[in-house]
C-alpha cells in the first residue's frame, strides 16, 4: 500500500501508514509512525485504541509536540492525535471544559476575555489541555492538580470520568498508564476583571519574551527544577549555555532550553542532554531529570532515555 494512503474498510478509523512525526513537534526532529490516526471523537478513539490492542501495537498521542522528543527511527505502533470535538473549549458555570487536544493557552485566552482567572499559567504551556493534565503541567507556582476538576479518559476498554484525586499527582507526574488518554478535562476558574487577568498575562509572556528563547525550534524544558533550586542555574553554571552536538545546542539566553536546527538528528538532542547532565553531575550538583518526553520506536513514551549516573 502507498505511504500515506488510507487503509481497507475494516479499520475502523481513518488509520495511515507510515506518517512523519517530525511535522507535528516543535523541533520538526524525529521519524515516522507505521500508524496514525486524526480522531474526532471519544467513540473513535476507543475504536482505535482497541484496534491497536487487538494487534498489540504500543500507542501513543501527541498534541502540540512541545514537549516530545521522536526517536529517528520512528514509533513502530500507533499514533493518535485528537480534533475536531475533542479540541473545543467551552465556558460552563465557572468552569471551563477542554477537549483533550484543546490547545492549553488559547483556553486561558477564552477564559481571560470572558473575566474568569484561575489557569493563567497554562499561557505559559504550549501543549494541549490532555497534555497538561497527563504531566501535571504547572508554571509560577500553579499546576494542573490545583485547578482540575475532572476528566474523561478512555482506552481500549472504553472510558471512565476520574477526579482530581485519581491521577496521583506528583511533580511533573500522573499515574495515566500507556494507553489511556485524556479525551476531556473540566478546569474550576473564579470571577475577576478581565483587564486584571490581561495585565497578568501581558507581565507572564514579557518575562518569558526576556528570558527564554524566541523563533527558534525548541521545546519547553529540558530538564525538571530539582527542589530549591533551577535546573537552568545549575546547566548555566556549569558551563552549558552555548554548549552545541550536532544540530542541537543548549540556548545562550537561558541553559534549560536546547535550540534545533535544520539539520539536527534526535540524536544530538539526546546526546547534549546527557552532555549537559553530566556536566552538572560533575561539578558537584544533582542528577538532573528530563522533563521532555520521547516516543521510543517500540516502548511508546518514555522519559528521555539518557545514560545512568551516581
Amino acid at each position: 500500500m502507498a505511504m500515506g494512503t488510507l487503509l481497507a474498510a475494516e479499520v475502523p478509523t481513518d488509520i495511515q501508514r507510515h506518517v512523519s512525526l517530525a511535522p507535528y513537534t516543535t523541533t520538526r526532529v524525529g521519524g515516522a509512525a507505521d500508524w496514525f490516526a486524526t480522531v474526532r471523537s471519544r467513540r473513535a478513539v476507543v475504536s482505535a485504541l482497541g484496534w491497536a490492542a487487538d494487534r498489540d501495537l504500543p500507542v501513543a498521542v501527541i498534541g502540540k509536540g512541545s514537549n516530545l522528543l521522536v526517536d529517528d527511527d520512528g514509533f513502530r505502533g500507533l499514533v493518535l492525535r485528537l480534533a475536531g470535538a475533542l479540541s473545543g473549549i467551552s465556558l460552563r458555570d465557572g468552569r471551563i471544559w477542554c477537549g483533550g487536544g484543546a490547545s492549553f493557552p488559547r483556553a486561558v485566552q477564552r477564559a481571560a476575555a470572558s473575566g474568569w482567572g484561575g489557569i493563567e499559567f497554562g499561557a505559559s504551556i504550549p501543549g494541549t489541555a490532555g497534555g497538561a493534565v497527563a504531566m501535571n503541567a504547572g508554571a509560577y507556582g500553579t499546576e494542573v492538580v490545583d485547578v482540575l476538576e475532572w476528566a474523561v479518559v478512555c482506552s481500549a476498554e472504553g472510558h471512565d470520568v476520574r477526579g482530581a484525586d485519581d491521577f496521583d499527582f506528583a511533580y511533573r507526574h500522573s499515574n495515566l498508564r500507556p494507553g489511556e488518554i485524556v479525551t476531556l478535562a473540566s478546569f474550576r476558574l473564579h470571577e475577576e476583571d478581565a483587564e486584571v487577568v490581561a495585565g497578568r498575562l501581558r507581565e507572564w509572556r514579557t518575562h518569558r519574551r526576556d528570558t527564554q528563547p524566541q523563533g527558534v525550534r525548541t521545546f519547553g524544558s529540558v530538564f525538571t527544577n530539582p527542589p530549591r533550586n533551577g535546573a537552568g542555574r545549575l546547566l548555566e553554571a556549569a558551563g552549558c549555555k552555548g554548549l552545541r552536538v550536532g544540530g542541537a545546542r543548549f540556548s545562550p539566553k537561558h541553559a534549560n532550553f536546547i535550540e534545533v536546527d535544520a539539520e539536527s538528528r534526535t540524536a544530538d538532542v539526546v546526546a547534549l542532554m546527557a552532555e549537559g547532565r553530566r556536566r552538572v553531575r560533575a561539578a558537584g550538583g544533582p542528577v538532573l531529570h528530563p522533563e521532555v518526553h520521547y516516543l521510543h520506536p517500540t516502548r511508546g513514551m518514555i522519559p528521555t532515555p539518557l545514560p545512568e549516573l551516581s
